[in-house]
């Protein structure tokens, strides 16, 4: 695909070298970005770079808002069977109006075909594997000119608000605040572990559909009893009637979680 002088050199504009001291896992100059990040469209991005040992092969895409400094962030993370250029850039769309640089990477729980290539590799949702991928794509804001890294928030649905929830617990002091639909704790594989839940300190929104028959609620209802108990600041939002697909791009649900980005600093 054809790429314009003009949108090459909006791209390059916003990636600046070398990264601050805080981030020095991460490689700015291995952080390429194509196309115009505010445009409509957005802009997708590649990182190749082993970091701390970590090979990392990854991509995602990067929408910003029309001002250049100052910006808040968030992290957004897409489903099973989504990707970054699907789920992650349409809400993505919405949050950037609320003057939001929005970033996101593809999961192991995207199509094989889509994520062929990709590390790290591991299981789906909640595994280690994505919890790297999803701080290395939070890492990566210092290397987006005018984004405040002291202003990030996280997002996710389904298999992506497992993935929150998880790095969340892993990484305790690099969200502002947080916000997902239909997820929750559980025994299984792929949810966000017990033993992470319990680390949790970062401000939490949570949203389910008690309709929901892919995601239980009782996974949600879980883990707001773990937030409830360690006195972690968060609301639990039930929404009568909402089945899993219904949740993910609900305008009541987007409000509320514009309000709680605002009320914990984010915006």
């Amino acid at each position: 695909m054809r790429t314009s002088l003009a949108m090459l050199v909006a791209a390059a504009a916003v990636v600046f070298a070398p990264a601050p001291a805080h981030a020095a896992s991460v490689n700015c100059a291995a952080f390429v970005i194509s196309g115009n990040p505010r445009t409509v469209a957005g802009a997708t991005w590649t990182y190749r770079s082993t970091d701390q040992g970590v090979a990392y092969a990854l991509e995602g895409v990067l929408l910003l808002p029309s001002a250049t400094s100052s910006l808040p962030a968030v992290v957004v993370s897409h489903g099973k069977g989504g990707t970054p250029r699907g789920y992650s850039a349409t809400i993505g769309r919405t949050m950037v109006t609320w003057g939001l640089a929005v970033i996101a990477t593809m999961y192991t729980h995207a199509p094989d075909a889509e994520d062929q290539g990709n590390l790290p590799n591991g299981g789906d949702g909640a595994s280690a594997a994505n919890v790297q991928r999803a701080h290395k794509a939070r890492e990566l804001l210092a290397c987006v000119s005018g984004v405040d890294t002291a202003r990030v928030a996280a997002h996710g649905h389904s298999m992506g608000a497992f993935v929150t929830g998880q790095t969340l617990g892993t990484h305790t002091g690099d969200f502002r605040a947080a916000s997902h639909t239909a997820g929750g704790v559980g025994d299984g594989p792929n949810a966000t572990k017990r033993a992470a839940a319990q680390q949790i300190v970062t401000p939490y929104q949570l949203h389910h559909g008690d309709a929901d028959q892919v995601v239980s609620i009782a996974l949600d209802r879980a883990l707001d009893s773990i937030l409830t108990a360690n006195g972690v600041t968060h609301q639990f939002h039930v929404y009568a009637g909402y089945d899993h697909a219904q949740i993910a791009f609900d305008a009541l649900m987007l409000s509320r979680v514009r309000s709680w980005y605002q009320t914990h600093g984010v915006l």
